[in-house]
C-alpha cells in the first residue's frame, strides 16, 4: 500500500496515473491528500476522487501535521517563471510555492517525489533558479535527484507539451539506477476527434485569414496563435493551455471537453461537475499535468526500487 499526496493538484493527473498503474501492476495505494486553491479544481477532485483530506492554500497549513506519504507529486505554478521570462524580471522562487513543496519533501521524506514546471525554468536568469532548486532538492544527501524535459507527444498522446520534470528517489530505497522512460509511438491524432459531436460553428470574421492559411489536413489548432503556420497540425495538437482556444478543424467547431480530456490522457468518463461551465472545465484541463507522462515516470520510479518486474508498455 503506497500512500500518495499531491499539491497544486489541479484535476489530479497524478491520481489518474497511479490508478492506471494499479490496474496494470496490482500496486495498491491510498490517496492521503490533495491541495488546491482553486474552487473549480476542488470540485473536480471531489467529484472524481476520494482524498482523505483536501487542503486549500498550502501556504496556510502546518506541514508538520500533514499525513505521512510514500509518494509526493506537485505541479508547482509556472506563472511566476513564465512572467519573469516575458518581462525579463527576477522572481523569488517562494512566489511559486516551490519552498512549500520543499518543506513537504523534507518533513515527510516520501520514497518518491515528482515535481513539474515549465522548461523556461531551466535557462531563466542564466540558469540560476534551476541550479538553486537542484541544490535544495539534493540537500542533506537524502535523494537521488534527476531532471529532464519531456514532451507529451513522445509518450503516446499527440499533444506537443514540453515540461520540465524533477524526479527524486530516496537513496535508501534506490536499488537500481533510475532512468527516464523511453519514447513510445504516438497515437494517431484522428483517434482523438470526438466524432459524435456534430456541432458546427461559423468561423469568426477576424479568424478567416487564419483558417485560409492552415494546412488542409490540420486536425487541432489554437486560434490564439494568429501568426502560426500550424506545421504538423495533422500529427499532433499544440500545447493545451489555460486559454481555451483549441479548434477541431475536421469537425468545424471548437474542441470539446472529451477532446481536451483525451489530449491530456484523461478518460472521457471524467466527471464534469454540474456547476462548472465548459469554459472553466477547459481551463482546468489546460492547467493539468499530462496523465500518461506521470504514469511513465511512476513506472520508472517503481522499477528503480524493484517494485515492478518485467514492465511492458
Amino acid at each position: 500500500m503506497y500512500k500518495i499526496g499531491t499539491d497544486c493538484s489541479g484535476i489530479e493527473a497524478p491520481i489518474q496515473a497511479i490508478e492506471k498503474i494499479k490496474q496494470k501492476y496490482k500496486i495498491d495505494y491510498s490517496h492521503e491528500f490533495s491541495s488546491e486553491i482553486c474552487d473549480y479544481a476542488k470540485k473536480c477532485i471531489l467529484e472524481n476522487y476520494h482524498p482523505k483530506k483536501i487542503y486549500g492554500d498550502m501556504k496556510k497549513r502546518d506541514v508538520h501535521e500533514l499525513e505521512d506519504i510514500d509518494i509526493y507529486i506537485a505541479g508547482f505554478p509556472c506563472q511566476p517563471f513564465s512572467r519573469a521570462n516575458k518581462y525579463k524580471t527576477k522572481v523569488d522562487p517562494r512566489l511559486n510555492l516551490f519552498q512549500n513543496c520543499l518543506d513537504v519533501i523534507f518533513e515527510k521524506t516520501p520514497k518518491i517525489f515528482i515535481l513539474e514546471n515549465v522548461k523556461t525554468l531551466l535557462t531563466l536568469n542564466n540558469g540560476s533558479y534551476f541550479k538553486e532548486i537542484i541544490q535544495q532538492l539534493e540537500n542533506n544527501d537524502i535523494y537521488d535527484v534527476n531532471w529532464k524535459i519531456l514532451n507529451t507527444k513522445d509518450y503516446g498522446i499527440p499533444q506537443s507539451r514540453d515540461r520540465l520534470y524533477f524526479v527524486g528517489i530516496q537513496k535508501s530505497e534506490l536499488k537500481n539506477d533510475f532512468s527516464f522512460p523511453e519514447k513510445i509511438q504516438m497515437k494517431n491524432i484522428n483517434d482523438f476527434i470526438d466524432k459524435k459531436d456534430k456541432t458546427k460553428l461559423p468561423i469568426k470574421e477576424n479568424n478567416k485569414d487564419l483558417f485560409n492559411n492552415i494546412p488542409k489536413d490540420s486536425v487541432f489548432i489554437d486560434v490564439g496563435f494568429r501568426k502560426s503556420k500550424f506545421v504538423n497540425s495533422n500529427k499532433w495538437a499544440p500545447c493545451i493551455t489555460a486559454q481555451p482556444n483549441m479548434w477541431c478543424v475536421p469537425m468545424h467547431r471548437k474542441a470539446n471537453i472529451n477532446e481536451y480530456l483525451m489530449l491530456q490522457g484523461f478518460p472521457t468518463t471524467f466527471k464534469q461537475p454540474n456547476e462548472i461551465s465548459d469554459h472553466q472545465m477547459k481551463i482546468r484541463i489546460g492547467n493539468s499535468m499530462t496523465v500518461n507522462v506521470i504514469e511513465k515516470l511512476l513506472e520508472q520510479c517503481f522499477l528503480a526500487i524493484n517494485q515492478i518486474n518485467n514492465l511492458k508498455d
